[in-house]
């Protein structure tokens, strides 16, 4: 795994994570898929690999760290602020072609003999990524890991093998005694149970939804890292290491303004490859 750019890897056994999906139902229940609908389909699956691949064994999660010289570090009155993440090359293209090279290191030449996941195929990444041993989950809900802090994107491999060895879960909780991130949310959005209320989600609002009710985004264009830039296990993560996760987009080159008059077109041209460029084909 980290010979093909991975951060942080983990493996556990394919098995349905019923508590998981307890809770899952639960935020659900409670308005929690506010604009992502997509949410509500597969949750059989989201949480038992089995069925998202016949003969699924194994569980292979990977962490890479994302973290970039604008990752918490805008000027508070810059106006148009874009999350870390989405400043590089779509970190789904930049996963999936590292995961499709793990498989083939372990000598799954057909790629239907595996399953490759990152976000758009409903793998509950977060709760796989803990028991992994990758990091705790966080009081604003992101996979925290003791180096590389909160700045990490995650994918997964699913194979149809047993592995000779199986890592540990991570059990501590690096976030007891502290609250930075529930009391930087701008909007209130974090909620005390680690979940997030996605209907006050600025991330949640500038990426997903496509309402008309008014909603102040605090300077937020594209997402948004008010959670993480406050947290101190990110004061001291290293920068990024692979260079697919290097910045392609200048944020601080586009203010208010400019994205005021910004034409779908335009923005699509413009931000080809990366996250960004979501915030147009919707339009």
């Amino acid at each position: 795994m980290h010979s093909v750019g991975f951060d942080a890897c983990g493996v556990v056994r394919a098995e349905n994570l019923s508590d998981a999906k307890a809770r899952f139902e639960e935020w659900l229940e409670g308005g929690g898929a506010y604009g992502l609908d997509y949410l509500t389909r597969n949750i059989d699956k989201r949480f038992d690999p089995t069925q998202l691949l016949e003969g699924a064994k194994s569980v292979i999660v990977g962490a890479v760290g994302y973290k970039n010289r604008f990752s918490g570090t805008y000027q508070p009155d810059f106006d148009a602020r874009i999350a870390s993440y989405a400043l590089s090359t779509d970190y789904h293209t930049s996963l999936r072609e590292m995961l499709r090279n793990v498989a083939l290191g372990l000598g799954f030449d057909d790629p239907k003999r595996v399953k490759i996941c990152v976000d758009s195929v409903p793998l509950a990444e977060k709760s796989f990524a803990q028991l992994a041993g990758i990091g705790w989950i966080g009081r604003n809900s992101l996979i925290i890991n003791p180096t590389l802090g909160s700045f990490m994107v995650l994918g997964a491999l699913v194979i149809p093998e047993e592995c000779d060895e199986y890592s540990t879960p991570y059990e501590s909780d690096g976030c007891v005694g502290c609250g930075r991130c529930l009391l930087r949310c701008p909007t209130g959005a974090i909620r005390p149970n680690r979940t997030i209320n996605t209907a006050l989600c600025i991330s949640n609002r500038t990426i997903e939804v496509g309402t008309t009710d008014p909603f102040d985004t605090h300077g937020w264009v594209f997402g948004c890292d008010e959670c993480q830039a406050c947290c101190p296990h990110n004061a001291t993560t290293p920068l990024f290491r692979n260079e697919r996760f290097s910045p392609r987009v200048t944020p601080t080159d586009y203010d208010g303004n400019f994205w005021a008059k910004l034409t779908p077109e335009e923005g699509k041209k413009l931000f080809d490859g990366t996250p960004i460029v979501r915030k147009f084909k919707k339009q």
